[in-house]
Protein backbone atom coordinates (compact mmCIF):
# COMPACT_ATOMS: atom_id res chain seq x y z
CA UNK A 1 0.00 0.00 0.00
CA UNK A 2 1.39 3.71 -1.15
CA UNK A 3 1.95 6.09 1.79
CA UNK A 4 2.07 9.54 1.88
CA UNK A 5 3.35 10.90 -1.34
CA UNK A 6 4.60 7.74 -2.92
CA UNK A 7 1.06 7.83 -4.15
CA UNK A 8 1.41 10.51 -6.27
CA UNK A 9 4.45 7.87 -8.23
CA UNK A 10 1.00 5.56 -8.76
CA UNK A 11 -0.78 5.09 -12.29
CA UNK A 12 -3.82 6.29 -10.63
CA UNK A 13 -2.79 9.45 -8.92
CA UNK A 14 -5.52 11.89 -10.53
CA UNK A 15 -8.01 9.35 -9.33
CA UNK A 16 -6.98 9.74 -5.91
CA UNK A 17 -6.85 13.41 -6.07
CA UNK A 18 -10.67 13.60 -7.88
CA UNK A 19 -11.55 11.63 -4.72
CA UNK A 20 -9.92 13.43 -2.33
CA UNK A 21 -11.41 16.60 -3.98
CA UNK A 22 -14.99 14.66 -4.26
CA UNK A 23 -14.83 14.58 -0.56
CA UNK A 24 -14.09 18.27 -0.52
CA UNK A 25 -17.20 19.14 -2.33
CA UNK A 26 -19.43 16.64 -0.21
CA UNK A 27 -18.35 17.96 3.37
CA UNK A 28 -18.89 21.34 1.41
CA UNK A 29 -22.16 20.27 0.12
CA UNK A 30 -23.23 19.43 4.07
CA UNK A 31 -22.52 22.34 4.80
CA UNK A 32 -24.75 24.20 2.80
CA UNK A 33 -27.46 21.62 3.53
CA UNK A 34 -26.78 22.52 7.23
CA UNK A 35 -26.40 26.09 6.61
CA UNK A 36 -29.63 26.24 4.62
CA UNK A 37 -31.51 24.50 7.93
CA UNK A 38 -30.64 26.71 10.11
CA UNK A 39 -28.22 25.16 12.82
CA UNK A 40 -25.38 26.32 14.05
CA UNK A 41 -23.17 23.51 12.36
CA UNK A 42 -22.84 24.99 9.03
CA UNK A 43 -20.45 27.19 9.83
CA UNK A 44 -18.26 25.10 10.88
CA UNK A 45 -18.49 22.59 8.48
CA UNK A 46 -18.05 25.32 5.57
CA UNK A 47 -15.01 25.97 7.91
CA UNK A 48 -13.72 22.80 7.72
CA UNK A 49 -14.44 22.21 3.87
CA UNK A 50 -12.51 25.14 2.84
CA UNK A 51 -9.53 24.19 4.95
CA UNK A 52 -9.77 20.70 3.54
CA UNK A 53 -10.15 21.57 -0.37
CA UNK A 54 -7.07 24.48 0.65
CA UNK A 55 -4.88 20.93 1.74
CA UNK A 56 -6.08 18.56 -1.10
CA UNK A 57 -5.28 21.31 -3.83
CA UNK A 58 -1.80 21.79 -2.08
CA UNK A 59 -1.23 17.82 -2.68
CA UNK A 60 -2.04 18.24 -6.49
CA UNK A 61 0.47 21.27 -7.02
CA UNK A 62 3.03 18.84 -4.89
CA UNK A 63 2.22 15.27 -6.40
CA UNK A 64 2.20 17.34 -10.14
CA UNK A 65 5.42 18.73 -9.07
CA UNK A 66 6.93 15.37 -7.71
CA UNK A 67 6.04 13.67 -11.11
CA UNK A 68 7.49 16.46 -13.17
CA UNK A 69 10.66 16.36 -11.02
CA UNK A 70 10.57 12.78 -11.76
CA UNK A 71 10.32 12.90 -15.50
CA UNK A 72 6.96 11.87 -15.39
CA UNK A 73 3.84 13.31 -16.72
CA UNK A 74 2.56 16.07 -14.46
CA UNK A 75 -0.91 15.56 -16.58
CA UNK A 76 -2.55 19.07 -18.17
Amino acid sequence: MLRGDDAAFAANWRTVVAVDLAMAVAVLAGGLVLLWSGTGWGWALLALSFVYTFFALGRVVKWRRLRRQAGLSAGG
